[in-house]
């Protein structure tokens, strides 16, 4: 029987004139994923990456490429089987005939249904394929088997898990056709030797090793090879071949993948030279001394290498690092970066500066950014800019998302891109398709926004991602407001592991400062701070029950003020509380409670009013937010009120006090002062810190308020440092001068600290994260199969918190279920198109209380919410009230104060 009647692909049931059925023969849909990932090997792939790819297989120049093209296409080989081919019997029995579908139905039920994934059969027969000719020549026959074995693996994981050995071992060989006296053995060997031919590949082609680097970007090119080779579109893809000849058929296919790769928006290398700095931000006459530093810098770096900037708010860090990257990048010929910052606000903030700034960089150009975070959907300012970006060929220059690079999973490859850091965690999170995120950073310079923003849970999975970065070629540059001693030595440390080399020391240099490490050695420079930056932050303590009044008093001039809360439940009570003070006009409200539309539309509101300029400033304002606006938001305030927190977010907070030049602040207000909530002392006077103790360590907040108890004012940036390491260096003795009951205090929170920080937070860490880069480890140890593809539940993976549900809030009416905003019908019975997901999810906020969301997740879906994007949402309809009653807790939806959560009487 010819080899083409193996199908790989059918046309969904339907049949040709003759009464034979359209498909893909397996062969061809194997050559295709191998054409494909041989021109991606040869054009797209950053040069850093295919060089640790070489390096990793032992390969160079074209036998590289055909080896890993030839793995590649070889993926789909385990569809040669009963199990795959006869899943749709009435096509299978026609192409493979009656005899082997007579064998196959004969078996009793329960071994036809049996679990045979074709991936895994892939992982079974190709083993044995590889060592026949002559895969590990140079190894002993058992270290050559073992290597076959771990190739097959990687490839047959192609749909997100590598199969275990056990699942392998465990296939019933009567329907994974791999026993050896099986026809179905035959014929996988000659569609195997076909593909062999096609790639042209011999013996010297072949490695003897596959590090774990070499394993995820091979991994990551199969499974992106494979979908692009999946698609059967006549003008951008690989249309069906029924029974062509494949000699025929293959002889288009090296026009096919190149043609398939331009038209899905692949290969847009940076083009030209590095520009100077003035000449990548025409805006800036003159860089500031930190700008002046990294331009330095550019003279001794050679990717891959580690910088991390730490300097105040409105020192120009993000310009830097842009130069920083535009550097990077052409000296390495791989273009694209990513950059990647703690939340979706600031994500979206990023995003319009990056449009900006590579249109005026690649004015030429046309330019692939997409915007990766769970909600870009919603953007519609970036779904404007999604197109096909054979559509936009004609066009002289611009900024667009390449439609296939937005689906989910597939945003990381795009060659430029802006996002949520935890984009990237997922990288090194145990999960599905975990190393197409590493395949797709693979040697891309990557920007690393307010580090300073996590705890030591995500702070040890990005520990574990520079190592990977490292091991995969990729630059990494760290953005951060401060950053104490021994985070930046852990940061250190990982990316010098990564490299190969050991931990260096920290060099020592006064903060503001840039640390780096390249070529095996580390180095520090500091600059001089700004003379705008450079200040004297007031100090003042304020009581919980007497600073609203005192507030009403000093804004009777005017002046707009923020008030920084812990919690959403006590910035909603604190925003209730000020209105006996100020009117509804000068109040605002902004937490991650609102519904996602409004959560929107304040945020664009805040922009308008305390970003730059003055024409929206409001002559007296007051905004209350949580932690919302102390990341990235280009705002500025008169006076700053804040719950007490980390000193290293107080510091950030502080950022956002006379961060613009302003001549008309009032008399009272001309001198950069917060005002701190001072704890209440309880019994024995133990300090009280109220919410914030819900939200921080009590370690950390007690140090924090013993650092600036007693502070009127803290000269910045030059006590950066100190306050810093006051507070985070936890072997420092306890001061003498604290009384019996805060020493206390101090010994029994530290002890606490240490278990809660070091030991269980790392330990969940631990859990969770792929291994090193450098461990002797199989590659099913770095994913781990789920009960089903929940990119939520792994994004959530990245931070450890209450668990959480996004939860859609609709209403139910006498003409039935409405959205609240509009009073548009909500029809539950009927298939959601994209339209309505995206007007569902923009009535929606994500909830955490821990009864709540245990009741929410019990609830039943609706069947038509099959949608990825609706799969893992639940709903609440509303009385006319606006309220909703969800297992014993009472939600309220307030236009002004967002969803208010109570336990019902």
């Amino acid at each position: 029987m010819s080899s083409e009647r193996f199908w790989a692909k059918t046309g969904k049931g339907e049949f040709r004139e003759d009464g034979q059925p359209e498909y893909h023969p397996v062969i061809c849909h194997l050559a295709d994923t191998a054409a494909v990932a041989m021109e991606i090997l040869r054009i797209h792939l950053s040069p850093l990456a295919l060089n640790h790819l070489s390096q990793g297989l032992g390969l160079t120049g074209e036998s590289l490429i055909r080896f890993c093209g030839f793995m590649a296409g070889s993926h789909d080989l385990g569809k040669v089987s009963p199990a795959f081919q006869f899943q749709v019997s009435e096509v299978g029995k026609i192409l493979a005939g009656e005899t082997l579908y007579d064998c196959w139905s004969s078996l009793p039920r329960e071994r036809q249904i049996g679990d045979a994934p074709h991936g895994r059969i892939t992982a079974a027969t190709l083993p044995e394929f590889l060592v026949e000719i002559g895969l590990g020549g140079d190894l002993s026959k058992r270290h050559a088997k073992k290597l076959a074995r771990r190739l097959g693996t990687i490839v047959g994981g192609h749909h997100g898990f590598f199969p275990a050995q056990h699942e392998i071992d465990a296939l019933d060989s009567a329907i994974a056709g791999n026993d050896e006296r099986s026809l179905w053995r035959q014929y996988s060997l000659t569609i195997f030797q076909q593909l062999r031919d096609f790639v042209g590949l011999t013996s010297a082609d072949l490695p003897s090793q596959c590090d774990n680097a070499a394993a995820m970007i091979l991994a990551g090119l199969t499974t992106v090879s494979d979908w692009i080779a999946s698609n059967p579109d006549a003008d951008s893809g690989f249309p069906y071949a029924n029974d062509t000849p494949f000699e025929t058929y293959a002889a288009e296919l090296p026009n096919k993948a190149k043609n398939a790769l331009a038209k899905q928006g692949w290969g847009q290398p940076a083009t030209g030279k590095p520009l100077a700095f003035t000449e990548l931000f025409s805006f800036i006459s003159e860089p500031r001394p930190l700008q002046e530093a990294a331009i330095q810098f550019t003279a001794t770096l050679t990717p891959p290498c580690l910088v991390m900037v730490e300097a105040s708010m409105g020192e120009g860090k993000t310009e830097a690092a842009l130069y920083l990257a535009d550097h990077l990048q052409h000296q390495a010929g791989a273009g694209g970066f990513y950059i990647g910052l703690p939340t979706q606000a600031t994500s979206n903030a990023m995003f319009k500066r990056i449009q900006d700034f590579l249109r005026q960089r690649y004015p030429q150009n046309v330019i692939n950014l997409t915007l990766s975070h769970s909600a870009a959907a919603l953007k519609e300012d970036y779904q404007s800019t999604v197109c096909r970006l054979d559509q936009v060929y004609d066009r002289e220059s611009g900024v667009v998302a390449s439609e296939w690079h937005t689906a989910r999973k597939r945003t990381l490859l795009s060659p430029y891109g802006v996002g949520t850091l935890d984009q990237g965690l997922m990288g090194v999170v145990r999960s599905r398709h975990q190393f197409v995120r590493l395949f797709g950073l693979a040697g891309r310079t990557i920007i690393l926004d307010e580090i300073h923003a996590y705890d030591l849970y995500t702070s040890t999975l990005l520990e574990r991602f520079l190592e990977w970065a490292a091991v995969l070629g990729s630059p990494v540059i760290a953005l951060s407001a401060t950053l104490p001693a021994t985070t930046r030595q852990r940061l250190l440390t990982a990316y010098a592991n990564g490299c190969g080399h050991s931990a260096p020391p920290l060099p020592p240099a006064p903060y503001p400062r840039i640390t780096a490490f390249a070529s095996g050695e580390a180095v520090a420079q500091s600059f001089a701070a700004s003379d705008h930056v450079r200040r004297s932050l007031a100090i003042r303590w304020a009581n919980d029950q007497e600073w609203p009044e005192t507030l009403q008093q000093v804004l009777a001039d005017g002046g707009c003020a923020a008030v920084i809360c812990s919690t959403v439940n006590r910035a909603q009570a604190v925003y209730q509380g000020l209105q006996d003070y100020f009117s509804e006009e000068e109040l605002g409200l902004f937490h991650g409670r609102f519904l996602f539309q409004d959560r929107e539309r304040i945020e664009q509101d805040c922009l308008s009013k305390f970003g730059k300029g003055q024409d929206q400033r409001p002559h007296r304002f007051v905004l209350v937010a949580t932690q919302v606006i102390e990341q990235s938001l280009d705002v500025d305030f008169d006076l700053m009120i804040s719950d007490l927190a980390p000193i290293d977010l107080l510091l950030q907070r502080s950022g956002r006090l006379h961060r613009h030049v302003r001549d008309c602040r009032p008399a009272q207000l001309q001198t950069p002062t917060l005002w701190i909530i001072e704890p209440t002392l309880m019994k024995q006077s133990k300090a009280d810190f109220g919410d914030s103790g819900y939200i921080y360590d009590r370690h950390v907040l007690l140090r924090s308020w013993l650092a600036l108890r007693q502070r009127g004012a803290i000269q910045l940036p030059e006590e950066t440092d100190d306050l810093i390491e006051s507070v985070y260096h936890l072997e420092m003795p306890i001061p003498e001068e604290l009384d019996p009951t805060h020493a206390d205090d101090w010994q029994a929170s530290l002890e606490k600290y240490k278990v809660e920080e070091e030991e269980r937070k790392r330990a969940i860490a631990n859990q969770v994260k792929v291994p090193p880069p450098r461990s002797d480890v199989k590659p099913s140890d770095f994913t781990r199969r789920g009960e089903e593809d929940d990119e939520g539940a792994i994004a959530a993976m990245t931070r450890l918190g209450e668990p959480s549900v996004t939860t859609i809030f609709l209403q139910q009416t006498k003409a039935g279920l409405v959205f609240p905003s509009s009073q548009d019908s909500v029809d539950l019975k009927t298939r959601p198109n994209l339209a309505l997901i995206r007007n569902l999810l923009a009535h929606s906020t994500r909830l955490s209380k821990q009864g709540l969301v245990q009741a929410l997740l019990s609830q039943e879906n609706p069947p038509k919410w099959t949608s990825a994007l609706l799969r893992n949402c639940r709903y609440v309809e509303l009385n006319a009230q606006g309220v909703a009653v969800v297992g014993g807790w009472r939600l309220t939806l307030n236009p002004l104060r967002g969803v208010l959560i109570e336990k019902a009487e």
